[in-house]
């Protein structure tokens, strides 16, 4: 895949991740305790697909790609997240 290509995945892919993420903290502040479980598991299973099957992908194809929090050196701007979508 084009370097330009992958690293647009991979931020979006990010960003996705990210937005899962806080999904999980709302429903675990709105919800009752089993519907936050089964959310939260199913969210999981999504985000192990995104890091997994696409992100692992496109890092070992581009390591240089591989954000810093996950052990790389790509360093990722908080803005390219996007805004928040919910905090805690």
């Amino acid at each position: 895949m084009k370097l330009e290509v992958a690293e647009k995945l991979s931020v979006l892919m990010l960003r996705i991740a990210a937005q899962l993420d806080q999904s999980v903290a709302y429903v675990r502040d709105n919800c009752d305790r089993k519907e936050f479980e089964a959310y939260r598991r199913v969210a999981g299973q999504v985000m192990g697909t995104i890091y997994v099957d696409i992100e692992e992908r496109l890092w070992t194809q581009h390591p240089h790609l591989r954000p810093a929090s996950l052990g790389g050196k790509f360093k990722v701007d908080a803005d390219v997240l996007g805004p928040p979508f919910y905090t805690e």
